[in-house]
């Protein structure tokens, strides 16, 4: 019997040896703290996305990508300490905001009252909801965008000469009110990416 017993548990041994269980890594908890600092709100999707895929999308270079919103962006565009570059695509002014909140698109604000100032002069002045097309970089990677010029509700950066923050939409991101995809945006997202090619002679000449 104990003969039977010895040469059972020899045999299990050496199957697991030869066929290891494989190991899936699960949930934001079990990420590495590479992947962390790269999905940082990633937790907050149902679907988990591989850090690979985000390495092959992010290249840095002057041409536009239009990335989803949900699958891509909303998970590199982290929060409260990325500066992210906003061009505007007609005027080619471009001021820097950081990230606040937002789930269905980013809740942004300019960081200083310098930059509120150029983005209020990308409207002539005025506070507007109207949308317009911008390029967005974010970590050295351009983005087709969208945004508004209204200040609304929270407010998280102090003495930025604006009380309350704005929004940037990209492909196939909602409101937060009605959680639908907001076509006016996405014309203008569209535009961004349609005029992609002039965002490298702006680069390269600064007109």
């Amino acid at each position: 019997m104990v003969y039977y017993l010895t040469i059972t548990l020899l045999f299990m041994g050496f199957i697991a040896c030869a066929i290891p269980m494989p190991i899936k890594r699960v949930g934001y908890d079990a990420l590495s703290k590479q992947e962390k600092a790269l999905y940082n709100d990633a937790y907050e999707l149902e679907n988990d996305f591989q850090a690979q895929e985000y390495n092959q999308l992010l290249v840095q270079t002057s041409n536009v990508s239009n990335l989803d919103w949900f699958d891509v962006v909303n998970n590199f565009f982290t929060k409260y300490t990325l500066v992210a570059r906003v061009i505007d695509v007609n005027t080619k002014k471009s001021y820097y905001v950081k990230r606040v909140g937002g789930y269905n698109h980013a809740d942004v604000e300019p960081i200083d009252a310098t930059n509120t100032a150029i983005m209020k002069s990308i409207y002539n002045g005025e506070w507007s909801w109207a949308r317009r097309p911008v390029w967005v970089e974010i970590n050295g990677s351009y983005v087709a965008a969208s945004i508004n010029g209204m200040p609304h509700s929270y407010s998280l950066i102090e003495n930025n000469g604006m009380d309350g923050h704005t929004c940037i939409h990209f492909l196939n991101s909602k409101t937060h009110g009605t959680k639908r995809v907001d076509e006016a945006h996405q014309e203008a997202v569209a535009t961004a990416y349609r005029r992609r090619d002039e965002l490298k002679n702006f680069l390269a000449t600064g007109n």
